[in-house]
Formats: structure tokens, C-alpha cells, sequence
């Protein structure tokens, strides 16, 4: 069991979430309901340049994290520095940490102004598929970092823990965005625990109802336990956001500056 766990914490996030992306963008050119190939090759390659600028803001950041990691291991901060539990419990508490923290973290982006500005690119997307995963807007790197490193200081964990969480989240990140439908067993069965690629979908929806809903990552428990969770036919929602609907605005450039510009709604 350690090994597997080593194993999978040794995993490097950018490569597992880039080869995940390349397999179900290549499947939903065959079987999904996208477009063609060429039509889509813009989507995807302005979700990339979006991607490389995350991936290096993340990198800049890196040694701040693990000062702070250490910092917390070497103060005793967090509750599991605090009291003693076996650690493989200390790990599956610790997912749940991070999750519940990263599902405030979420919901913050959509309700304070400055954090909205910089995520509502990921939600510009008038369309979804495999490559809206990479649609954020490079500084959007600070704000999960900012939900990461709340998580280990409150609870006391390692940076394995975050690194396994991240690792169980991204095959599911990818699925999320997926143009694939999943049937209606998979929620019924799966996703009472887990946040179902139907229900993230839900999270798109131009209707600010719903994109103000259905904030959890991994876990739907968050969103039943606040009361956030809404749920409606994956046929009936529109993607995207109204300020966003012009062919103009779905460029990499106006995405890359939009935070920075007054957008009407």
C-alpha cells in the first residue's frame, strides 16, 4: 500500500492531466457531440496558451508553498499536528480537508468581485468540451494555491496529502468538462458521492441560478450539506455567460485582459 501510495504522489499533475485531456478530446472527436476537429482546433489551442501561463504562475509560486508547508510542519499549525491519529487516517481525513476548504475557495470566486473577475473565464465558455479544463485564466493559479495552502495550515497536513488529492481530483476535473453525457445510473449510484460531470455541468449554465450552484470538486457533499446543490436535465443548459456571447470575446487575448476591463452584463 505504501508503494502504491508513492507511486501515485510522484505522479506529475501537468503530464497526467495533459495526457487524460489528449485521450477524451480525441474520443469526443469521434463519438461525442462536438464539432469537427478543425473547427475546434482554435478552442483548444487558446485553452492551451491559457494553460502555459497557469502552469508557470503555479511553478513561480511553488517554493513560496512548500516554505509555507514546512513552516506549518515545524510549528505544530493545524489540527492534525495537534492531536495523534494513524497517518493512512490522517490521509483520508486530509482529502476531505482539502476538498470541503477547496469548495469554499470555489464558491468565493463567485461572490467577491476581484476573484469573479479572474474566474469567470473559465465560465466565458459558450461551448464545453475536454479542453474548457484548461480555460483559466493564468492567475486563477494564485487563488487555488490561496485554497491549497488554507487547507494544510487549518488542518495540519503534508504536501503529499495535497499532491494525492490533486492527483484522485484531475481525472474527474477532465470528465467534468467532457462534452459526454453521463447516464442517469451514473448519478444515481456514483453521484451521491462524488460531484458527477452532470452536475459540474449544471455549474456552466448561463443562468446565474445555477452557475451559483454546484460548487464542489470532488465530493457532492458540500453542496447538499450548504445547500447549493441544484440539478436540472443536461439537455437545458445554455454555456457560457451573456457578457461573453460575442464571437469577439471568446479570443485568447480578450480572455487573457478581461479581468482587467469593465464588463457589461
Amino acid at each position: 500500500m505504501e508503494k502504491i501510495f508513492q507511486f501515485i504522489t510522484n505522479i506529475n499533475p501537468d503530464i497526467l492531466m495533459a495526457g487524460i485531456l489528449a485521450l477524451l478530446f480525441s474520443f469526443e472527436q469521434l463519438f461525442a457531440n462536438v464539432k469537427s476537429l478543425f473547427k475546434r482546433t482554435p478552442h483548444l489551442t487558446g485553452s492551451i496558451f491559457l494553460q502555459l501561463g497557469y502552469v508557470a504562475i503555479n511553478y513561480g509560486l511553488a517554493t513560496l508553498v512548500v516554505k509555507c508547508l514546512n513552516w506549518t510542519d515545524a510549528n505544530k499549525i493545524g489540527l492534525f499536528n495537534n492531536i495523534h491519529v494513524p497517518y493512512y487516517l490522517k490521509v483520508i481525513l486530509g482529502i476531505f480537508c482539502i476538498d470541503m476548504v477547496s469548495y469554499w475557495q470555489h464558491r468565493l470566486n463567485h461572490t467577491w468581485g476581484l476573484f469573479w473577475r479572474l474566474h469567470r473565464v473559465h465560465h466565458s465558455d459558450t461551448t464545453m468540451d475536454s479542453a474548457t479544463t484548461y480555460r483559466f485564466h493564468p492567475l486563477d493559479a494564485v487563488l487555488d494555491n490561496v485554497a491549497g495552502v488554507t487547507a494544510v495550515v487549518l488542518f495540519g497536513l503534508d504536501g503529499t496529502i495535497l499532491v494525492l488529492w490533486l492527483i484522485l481530483y484531475i481525472p474527474l476535473l477532465v470528465l467534468h468538462h467532457s462534452d459526454f453525457i453521463m447516464p442517469a445510473w451514473f448519478d444515481k449510484t456514483f453521484g451521491k458521492i462524488i460531484v458527477s460531470p452532470n452536475f459540474h455541468k449544471i455549474h456552466h449554465h448561463q443562468e446565474q441560478e445555477y452557475t451559483d450552484s454546484n460548487y464542489g470538486l470532488m465530493f457532492i457533499f458540500w453542496d447538499k450539506l450548504f445547500k447549493t446543490f441544484r440539478k436540472i436535465p443536461v439537455t437545458e443548459i445554455k454555456y457560457g455567460l451573456k457578457e461573453f456571447d460575442e464571437p469577439t470575446k471568446q479570443t485568447f487575448w480578450f480572455l487573457l485582459k478581461s479581468p482587467f476591463i469593465n464588463i457589461k452584463k
